[in-house]
């Protein structure tokens, strides 16, 4: 199975968006709850306390993540026909005259839902990769399927 993978600012926020809310909503939560019953605003509610040092945390974040996407997006210039298969994955570079073969540790995990299959790379800082399902054959969400479960 190939697949054309580009690195682009959508694709790069997606993936950030993606990782933001899988591993850290729920820490942010946790946390201005914590902060909204321990220093309440101004004698209010804990709870629209929290709701509000959450609002708060969130016109923080999301600028940033913003803005980190920018800047990874002018960095990364990942541009390739990925060809997926069951022994490995080849990566053909479009920008550059580069092949390179990996094997399937490359992807440190595989998650699919009703819209897209998550590959989530095997690297220092997480890079995820999404591929709409509707670009997929049944055999080819298999092949996932089968690699998710190795």
């Amino acid at each position: 199975m190939k697949q054309r993978l580009v690195s682009n600012f959508d694709n790069i926020l997606r993936a950030k968006t993606y990782f933001f809310i899988k591993k850290s909503l729920w820490r942010y939560v946790v946390l201005v709850l914590i902060l909204g019953f321990l220093k309440p605003i101004n004698e209010m509610n804990s709870i629209v306390s929290a709701m509000l040092y959450f609002a708060g945390v969130n016109s923080i974040l999301w600028p940033l993540q913003y803005l980190s996407a920018k800047a990874f997006a002018k960095k990364i210039n990942f541009d390739a026909i990925v060809e997926f298969g069951e022994k490995g994955i080849k990566v053909n570079h479009n920008n550059k005259d580069l092949v390179e073969i990996k094997d399937w540790t490359w992807i440190k995990k595989i998650e699919t839902n009703k819209q897209l299959v998550w590959l989530t790379l095997n690297q220092p800082i997480p890079f995820g990769i999404s591929i709409p399902r509707s670009k997929l054959s049944d055999s080819e969400v298999e092949l996932f399927e089968r690699m998710k479960k190795q």
